[in-house]
Order: structure tokens, then sequence, then C-alpha cells
């Protein structure tokens, strides 16, 4: 009975560092886009220039704008105000992101899905917006309050992703500045 503990113990190891080796690790440049079109996109490129990331930002970026992209972080949660701003509609959304989705994934482009509004950026409207997202997500990046109910986690675990939780959304720069450009000896 121990041993067939350990060899399961073992198997299920390996597989898991299979499952995450198999992953793209993120680089630079980085295409910064929503997915829901909040303005939370916005504070994701203020901390990003910040920290003198190179980035592309295209709020409403297409499969094309993939063409040298080392990763995308795609920032999660939907505004009908950023949806009526962009002059499109949830459906278009929703279209163009999973087929830039599709394209990462098609050409190994790892995404990172940060989810910077808590609360506030849940519900009806966004959901649908943070699930799609974070499906395609090798890493999930949420400001407390937004994974209270484990809607975050959940994606995580069915998808095999990495889910940091911050306490604040300023608290995201220096976590991303680290997954992009690690300290010596990490």
């Amino acid at each position: 009975m121990k041993r067939t503990l350990v060899l399961t113990a073992f198997a299920c190891a390996v597989l898991l560092n299979v499952a995450f080796a198999e992953a793209p690790s993120p680089a630079e440049p980085i295409l910064l886009t929503s997915c829901g079109q909040s303005a939370d996109v916005l504070m994701m490129k203020t901390l990003l220039a910040r920290d003198s990331l190179h980035f592309v930002y295209l709020p409403q970026a297409t499969y094309a704008d993939l063409a040298g992209a080392g990763s995308i972080i795609m920032v999660l949660g939907g505004s009908s105000k950023g949806l009526g701003a962009a002059k499109i509609s949830e459906t278009e959304e929703t279209a163009r992101v999973t087929a830039l989705l599709d394209s990462a994934r098609a050409k190994d482009v790892p995404v990172l899905a940060v989810h910077m509004g808590g609360l506030n950026r849940r519900g009806a409207l966004s959901d649908p917006f943070n699930r799609i997202g974070a499906a395609a997500a090798v890493r999930i990046i949420v400001v407390k309050g937004g994974n209270d109910d484990g809607f975050f986690a959940a994606i995580a675990a069915e998808n095999s992703a990495r889910l940091d939780t911050v306490d604040n959304a300023l608290l995201v720069g220096p976590l991303v500045k680290a997954i992009f450009r690690p300290a010596a000896g990490e």
C-alpha cells in the first residue's frame, strides 16, 4: 500500500511538472489588451510603463497584432461604458477576444490574465469575459475580493494555471515585473 502511494505521488508530480513545463514562459514584448473594455487596462498600462517593461497597448488587439509578441497580458472585466466608448457589443468583444486567444494558443504565446477590479469587476457583464480570459491563461493575477467566491481559483484548477492573489491593484505591478524580469537566482 505504501509503495502504491509513493508511486502515485511520484506520477502526479511528474505529470504536474510536464504540464507546467509545456507552458511557454512569459516574455517581452508584451501585448497589453482588454477583455471586456474596462478602464482597468489603463491602470495596467501605467504599471507596465512605470516598471519599464516593453509592451504595446492595443485595447482592441486582434490576432493580427500578435506578430512579435512574447506574451499577452489580458486585463479582465466588462464595462458597459467601455464597450460603448469602443463602439462594440458584448458579442463582438467576445468574438475578438476568443479569436485572439485561439491564435495565441496556436502560436504558443503565453497569456497572463489580470483581474484588477476586485468585486466591482464581477457579475453578469464581467464574468463571461473573466472566464474567457482566465481559462486561456498560464497565470492569473487577481486583486483580493475578486476571488472571494473561488471563481478564479476554480478556473485556475481546471486549466492548470497558476493563481496569484494580491491585496490591492498597486501590488500587481511588482508581481508582473518579477514574472518578466526575475531577480538573479529565482
